[in-house]
């Protein structure tokens, strides 16, 4: 594979994790979960950066700036880690004590520090080597050892990651009505296809090793170049909702719910019936809230706050969290998610058909209550089986037929 292009590349691709982590970190509240991925972006972009110097031999006057980050995996998964955190309020230590988690990555760096105080000359010479090798490179068993148990302790991360983002992609729907369960979709996703990269590099690295298939560098620019493809992907799922978070009361009403249906496994049909055993509620009192809570959304228009939550929506009706999420499910046989974006969907409807009105369907999703195109295009199609468009060309078509 040709260096020149791999380098040319990797520096377009770390122009892009730099943008992305400057648009996140700006976009982001104080203290918020997008900064944490600004510096995901950014450790992952550094990696890149090396391979950009390396593979177009600037090395020669940039070889200060690499090898600064030797343990970088040891530090993407505590970061990882506590950016999921971020977003699902779950903090297994107190803060004061995460510094523990970088432990492993400043042991490495303290180990391996000895040659970042080389002479540019030195160091030139070690990459110029490190380019010039084309057979397998055998290295020692310790070296080995260290690499494969940072493998080990970033799919450590990866696993807990993918578990703590599991259990609000189940509950999402049930509190948001925005397009928080799309993003933690994607995001697991991420997480499995991450977890796949490592696994994948592991099986290359010892084949090269041990069988010598291939050579070092090969495993390396193979992970490199799917590394390029993540940091885009996380930058531009990131961007979508720099900080996605769930409050500590949608934690609590979450865990609450949880807690309350046994370990047997139950029948779907029977499911919400579990959830609930221990409410006191009669079912005619729930029908009266259901009857009272359809008021409110329609009179004051609730519907229509980008921002709404199930947790905000029993502030201002003021109904228990737990009892509103039980009427929504039990009495009115939905969720959140789904009666919400149901007045949404039919207020654009509203809009579309209105003769007076010519807006664009991304502000007719605006003033419909949709935060974003996506939610608004897949909520429409739920409920009317057409897509925004789709409808908007067929009101037309009717209406100049008089159908």
């Amino acid at each position: 594979m040709n260096h020149t292009f791999l380098g040319i590349a990797y520096f377009i691709a770390f122009s892009h994790a730099c943008l992305m982590a400057f648009s996140l970190f700006s976009r982001s509240d104080k203290n918020g979960a997008g900064k944490i991925l600004a510096l995901m972006v950014l450790i992952m972009g550094y990696k890149l950066f090396e391979g950009g110097v390396l593979y177009t031999q600037s090395y020669t006057t940039l070889g200060h700036f690499m090898g600064l980050l030797p343990g970088a995996a040891l530090l993407f998964g505590p970061v990882f880690f506590l950016y999921t955190c971020k977003v699902t309020g779950y903090f297994p230590l107190a803060l004061r004590y995460w510094p523990l988690h970088f432990i492993p990555a400043a042991a490495l760096w303290l180990y391996q520090s000895e040659g970042l105080w080389r002479s540019l000359e030195e160091k030139s010479a070690m990459w110029d080597n490190v380019l010039a090798s084309t057979g397998p490179s055998v290295l020692p068993v310790a070296v080995v050892a260290i690499l494969i148990g940072m493998k080990i302790h970033l799919g450590t991360y990866l696993w807990f990651s993918w578990r703590s983002i599991g259990q609000f992609e189940d509950a999402s729907e049930s509190l948001r009505a925005d397009n928080s369960h799309a993003l933690l979709v994607r995001l697991r996703v991420t997480v499995m296809a991450l977890f796949a990269l490592e696994a994948v590099w592991v099986l290359l690295f010892l084949a090269q090793q041990f069988a010598g298939i291939i050579t070092l560098s090969l495993v390396s620019d193979i992970w490199l170049l799917c590394v390029a493809f993540f940091v885009l992907t996380l930058g531009y799922f990131g961007l979508q909702k720099p900080d996605l978070v769930f409050e500590p009361e949608e934690k609590t009403l979450y865990q609450t719910l949880h807690s309350e249906s046994p370990q047997a496994a139950v029948t779907d049909e029977g499911a919400e019936k579990v959830k609930y055993l221990h409410s006191a509620l009669p079912e005619n009192t729930l029908n009266a809230i259901a009857s009272e809570l359809e008021t409110k959304i329609k009179q004051q228009q609730l519907y229509l706050d980008d921002k709404l939550s199930l947790t905000k929506l029993a502030n201002i009706t003021e109904i228990r969290s737990h009892t509103l999420s039980q009427v929504i499910n039990q009495s009115m046989n939905t969720n959140f998610y789904k009666l919400i974006n149901g007045y949404r969907v039919q207020h654009a409807v509203a809009l579309i058909d209105d003769n007076n009105i010519d807006w664009p369907l991304e502000r007719i999703a605006l003033e419909s209550g949709f935060g974003n195109r996506v939610t608004f295009v897949k909520a429409f199609k739920d409920v009317m089986q057409y897509t925004p468009s789709a409808y908007k060309k067929r009101s037309i078509s009717e209406e100049k037929t008089g159908t």
